[in-house]
């Protein structure tokens, strides 16, 4: 697959949560500094997409490969907490990107998550929600029923 001229960074919630493709390149870096991006969450493996020099220097990072369609299987719920859990450690730092290859599968399984996790909306809600946020939005569909085992989390009072 080309890489694209373009990299595209959708905000999910601003200043809280961005999805994209892969940083490649140095300024890829660049771009995600202007936008107000703190921390970086990887969905997929260096072997996949291979992080530009210096994005552990600029930002908080964490790597949590998650399965794609080629693994032929889907994510388990506790690999799924995982990186849930790790997108929660890192926005305490600021606005978090959260990426795979392309953004198409696992980037936007885990950004869906969090919305119905976090943000209390239903799978169908946030789906409709992130497909006008991030068009390239694309699971699959037994990775969207998984969003069915996600438990609301409460809100603090």
């Amino acid at each position: 697959m080309p890489i694209s001229r373009y990299f595209q960074i959708d905000w999910v919630l601003v200043d809280e949560l961005a999805i994209g493709p892969a940083p490649r390149a140095e300024r890829h870096i660049h771009r995600l500094k202007e936008a107000g991006i703190q921390s970086v969450l990887s969905l997929c493996s260096k072997q996949e997409a291979m992080p530009p020099d210096g994005l552990d220097d600029v930002f908080h990072t964490t790597r949590v490969v998650l399965p794609d369609h080629r693994a032929g299987r889907l994510p388990t719920p506790a690999e799924l907490d995982t990186a849930l859990n790790h997108l929660g450690a890192l926005q305490q730092h600021g606005a978090v990107f959260v990426h795979c290859v392309a953004a198409m599968e696992r980037s936007p399984l885990i950004c869906l998550a969090w919305l119905v996790g976090k943000h209390r909306m239903t799978p169908e809600k946030a789906l409709d929600y992130l497909m006008q946020q991030h068009p390239g939005t694309n699971p699959l569909p037994g990775q969207l029923a998984l969003l069915g085992q996600i438990r609301p989390q409460a809100t603090a009072a």
